[in-house]
């Protein structure tokens, strides 16, 4: 009897060690499957630049997550961006062009992010510009990862020379031209024949008379809404006066490129682009050759929405179908990290995260205090407008400068122009 117990206990003993194996076979069999997940990530940078601080970054994250990160460069054609989110499930993050967030976001494909970047604090230590690029209808679909302000570049040797102040106000502005003027020397230099700077020109305008979230309500909506966004008129005839007074007719006939050599060259004073311009100024500029911007915003309208327009370039967003949405979130919250962010700093970028910036150098440090009051409302208007108004805005913003257009029927010719059949 005793013989019979012994070996049903040692029986049970036994089930008991081979029960435990299996359990800690399956254990290690998961674990397994999770450390092999991997990511594939789709950015609209080549493998140079800012595409290789995405590559040391995939790399440090690898290390760190046990996760394996593809990344799929150049992604910018359109149509392969909306079947990779609408049909494909095989990449977890994809760069996107702001007006393609209000698209996708109203058609319920891409993943809210909005507790995520609660939960992370990602609203305090990014800048505002860079969420409110990826926001539609008051909750979050991505993130802008490459912020730049637009400015008003300005030849402080010049500004010097002829006693001149920075003007904080549009009739300052014009005041300042006019002194231009009568020195024989452009005022404002401005590559028109590429419709995107009298856009950019035209979107600062627009922050402080309008702001974006309202262009951004009517996305999609018929010619009478668009009729009705608040104060488009008042933008134009702000435009209207700046070129009438400030702008030459002849900023038609160059292109971006031609209004940089210009302004190094002495010939313009006053260049309206955006922070990126640094690095081609750097390049092209002579010996001796100084420049600033504006400290402060020039206000064009005594009540204004917000001071400053900016952009954050594309927007990472995580398609609602894709099958590693925890890791994908993962990433972003590795990336948008005061560690990672030292690889696009470290190549003169200016970082999402306002605590990985810092410079010595008074423009960038003047950009960086801009960046600081942006909100959601200085979205850069070419970004958020549906791709035919955008492009009969630019052709009416041209008509202005060359005196073709009124800015008083502008708007309205715009739209018509947009939605003709």
């Amino acid at each position: 009897m005793k013989k019979f117990i012994c070996i049903v206990i040692s029986g049970m003993m036994f089930l008991t060690l081979i029960l435990q194996s299996c359990s800690l076979g399956g254990k290690n069999k998961n674990e397994d499957k999770s450390s092999n997940k991997s990511l594939k990530i789709a950015i609209m940078y080549d493998e140079k630049n800012q595409g290789d601080a995405y590559k040391q970054i995939a790399k440090e994250f690898e290390k760190i997550n046990n996760i394996k990160v593809e990344i799929l460069y150049s992604f910018n054609d359109e149509n392969m961006i909306k079947e990779a989110i609408a049909q494909k499930e095989d990449i977890d993050i994809i760069g996107i062009k702001r007006n393609l967030v209000i698209e996708f976001a109203k058609s319920g494909q891409l993943l809210d992010i909005t507790d995520f970047i609660d939960e992370k604090q990602l609203n305090r230590k990014l800048y505002k510009i860079c969420l409110a690029y990826g926001e539609y209808n008051d909750k979050n679909y991505g993130i802008g990862d490459m912020p730049m302000t637009f400015e008003w570049f300005y030849n402080s040797t010049m500004f010097n020379k002829y006693n001149l102040k920075e003007p904080e106000d549009l009739k300052q502005l014009i005041d300042v031209s006019n002194k231009l003027k009568a020195k024989k020397i452009t005022p404002i230099g401005i590559g028109a024949m590429d419709g995107w700077t009298v856009a950019s020109l035209f979107g600062a305008i627009l922050a402080q008379t309008t702001g974006t979230k309202e262009l951004t309500s009517n996305y999609g909506s018929d010619i009478k809404s668009y009729e009705k966004i608040t104060n488009m008129k008042d933008a134009f005839g702000i435009f209207g006066k700046l070129s009438g007074s400030c702008i030459p007719k002849e900023s038609i006939d160059i292109n971006y490129k031609k209004s940089l050599e210009e302004f190094v060259t002495g010939k313009a004073a006053i260049l309206p682009m955006g922070s990126w311009a640094i690095d081609a100024l750097e390049q092209t500029k002579p010996a001796g050759f100084t420049y600033q911007v504006f400290e402060k915003p020039v206000i064009m309208t005594q009540q204004y929405v917000t001071k400053y327009s900016a952009t954050a370039g594309q927007v990472l967003v995580i398609p609602s179908k894709g099958k590693n949405q925890e890791e994908a979130k993962k990433f972003l919250e590795f990336l948008f990290s005061e560690d990672a962010q030292k690889f696009f700093t470290d190549k003169g970028y200016i970082s999402s995260v306002k605590s990985a910036n810092s410079s010595e150098d008074a423009i960038k440090r003047r950009i960086l205090s801009h960046l600081d009051e942006t909100d959601d409302n200085s979205i850069m208007i070419l970004d958020n407008m549906e791709p035919k108004i955008a492009q009969s805005t630019v052709t009416i913003l041209q008509d202005i400068i060359e005196g073709r257009v009124q800015p008083n029927e502008a708007w309205s010719r715009a739209l018509k122009s947009a939605f003709k059949k």
